[in-house]
């Protein structure tokens, strides 16, 4: 059974022992191994490069607050749940935007954690094995995996894949092509050079569509309505928010 890698993070020292105590002995009583770690800060947390399964983010934090952090770690960990700690809950608006998982409110409850942790770890343990992607260029044939894709652009008769890992090009394939073989796993097209991993946008800001890589793609006018569309039905299915 794997080791399930938590982060706590919050700049009270008193929050973060509190924690990690309920965490720890959550896992003794299921008899699960886990790796917990503790940060006090959320640049601390970030200059981790850890890819944690389970985060306890406090919201207010100095320099840095957990919605900010949050946004920061979605360019490299998409897959994450994070679970914010807070005293208030006008933050669900903007914490919907970096898929949050859930919220516990302090003061810290024990029995508010074992339930947050029991949710979390049921669909960690059921989780697909990471998709993945072959793409075939003039050298060789590579194999990435489809949530490190963060868009295809099409252009003078060559498809460029842009990934986490680098960007590759080919010529071996046309843009409808790449879609068929995409769409299933949350991709979509906002102009008809472009295929974009929903799972990387940042922001739709008019006729334009920010990805994770800070690449601006365009949004043709006559696809808006409906890529906004997909787009907000994406997170509708990935957002678990009470």
């Amino acid at each position: 059974m794997l080791v399930i890698k938590i982060a706590i993070c919050d700049d009270d020292k008193i929050i973060r022992d509190e924690l990690t105590t309920i965490t720890r002995d959550y896992f003794t009583k299921s008899n699960r191994t886990i790796l917990c770690k503790e940060f006090e800060s959320g640049e601390r947390l970030l200059k981790a490069k850890i890819k944690f399964d389970i985060i306890f983010l406090d919201i207010e934090m100095p320099v840095l607050n957990g919605i900010e952090t949050a946004k920061k770690l979605r360019n490299w960990d998409v897959n994450s749940k994070i679970i914010y700690v807070t005293n208030h809950n006008n933050y669900q608006g903007v914490a919907y935007k970096v898929r949050a998982f859930d919220y516990i409110s302090k003061p810290i409850v024990e029995k508010a954690i074992y339930h947050v942790l029991s949710d979390a770890i049921h669909y960690i343990d059921n989780r697909y094995v990471p998709a993945e992607f072959l793409f075939k260029t003039k050298q060789d044939i590579v194999k990435v995996e489809v949530d490190d894709i963060y868009y295809f652009e099409y252009a003078v008769r060559k498809v460029t894949m842009v990934t986490a890992k680098g960007t590759y090009i080919s010529s071996s394939y046309s843009l409808k092509e790449i879609y068929e073989k995409t769409y299933r796993h949350n991709f979509a097209s906002p102009h008809k050079s472009y295929i974009v991993n929903m799972l990387h946008i940042k922001r739709i800001k008019g006729f334009h569509v920010f990805v994770d890589n800070d690449i601006c793609i365009p949004l043709a006018q006559k696809r808006a309505v409906d890529f906004k569309r997909k787009y907000n039905d994406f997170l509708q299915s990935t957002v678990d928010i009470i």
